[in-house]
């Protein structure tokens, strides 16, 4: 859904909101600071906007650098809580020279269309076009005389298209940090993360143009799939399905390692999953309904050699049993 955010915020409201999340963060918290913290929550409609705001960019720990990222998380006790809170003011106030309002962060915080974890949202286009967004995901919308043009902040999004409405047969573009996807008449879907970007086809084509004008645009066509990231587009494969697996409320493993399955998980719930490098490369088989995530991770403890800890609401560690 599209979310409306409160710019003004007090900066203190932010930093109490900063300080209960990293207290939960940090394995401080008392059996009784639950409560406390429901009850700051509901002294003021300022408090639930503040952590809202700190639950969508501690969504986006993943997009920071991971020495960053992780110096908040695997800190000696001793720093963490410390460390937490400073990584998320970072976020949802900037510190120092640092401008929030040009950053990743923040374009994706102002964005169009944001979906939460966990949520999708269906979109009709102005020229009669489909979009779904996936979780975790941001979208602008700039339609203009010349162009049906998306831009692709994070996450995935399928799109159906349709013979433009205007009559004027403008191009439809799909626009993120690695290039461009423009669609020949099709199906198809465009995920952004930090390692690059990635395109499946599932009618007719679409072009690849990377953001590195010297690189060759290509021709994706339908059954296809690759990746590119802004200088370079990978090896053709196949892509066996009709339709992203997420728009039919299912995650597909197909022999894919433990690591890699439970970071794409992580999308399709609040909170952190985190596994033990040992265990990284087991490999899972199935299809799984996302409508319910804990059941997918007691399953993975049923059918693996692995266990579940919970050191914190809303954060489950995978580790070898």
């Amino acid at each position: 859904m599209r979310h409306k955010h409160n710019p003004n915020i007090a900066p203190r409201i932010l930093a109490q909101a900063a300080e209960w999340f990293a207290l939960f963060g940090s394995g401080e918290a008392r059996q009784d600071d639950t409560a406390k913290w429901q009850a700051w929550l509901d002294a003021h409609p300022d408090h639930r906007a503040a952590w809202a705001r700190v639950e969508f960019y501690t969504d986006k720990f993943r997009a920071l650098p991971p020495k960053a990222a992780y110096a908040a998380l695997d800190a000696p006790d001793l720093y963490r809580r410390r460390a937490i809170k400073n990584l998320v003011l970072l976020g949802v106030v900037g510190l120092g020279s640092w401008q929030v309002s040009r950053s990743r962060f923040w374009h994706e915080y102002t964005a169009d269309y944001q979906t939460a974890a966990g949520e999708s949202q269906t979109l009709a286009l102005p020229d009669g076009s489909t979009a779904i967004l996936d979780s975790g995901s941001a979208l602008n919308l700039a339609f203009s005389a010349d162009w049906r043009r998306l831009q692709l902040l994070s996450g995935e999004i399928y799109i159906e298209t349709a013979p433009d409405k205007s009559g004027r047969q403008r191009p439809f573009v799909v626009d993120n940090e690695d290039g461009r996807v423009r669609a020949l008449g099709t199906r198809f879907s465009v995920s952004q993360g930090q390692g690059g970007s990635r395109v499946a086809v599932f009618a007719d084509a679409v072009e690849i143009q990377p953001a590195h004008g010297s690189v060759p645009k290509q021709v994706l066509r339908a059954g296809q799939q690759t990746g590119f990231s802004a200088n370079h587009i990978e090896t053709i494969q196949s892509n066996p399905l009709d339709r992203p697996a997420w728009t039919q409320g299912v995650i597909i493993a197909d022999d894919m390692p433990l690591g890699e399955f439970l970071l794409q998980l992580s999308r399709y719930r609040r909170g952190y999953i985190t596994c033990s490098p040992e265990i990284a490369g087991l490999r899972i088989v199935g299809s799984f309904p996302l409508q319910d995530t804990d059941h997918i991770l007691t399953s993975l403890e049923a059918t693996l050699p692995v266990k579940l800890s919970h050191p914190l609401p809303y954060w489950v560690k995978v580790l070898p049993r």
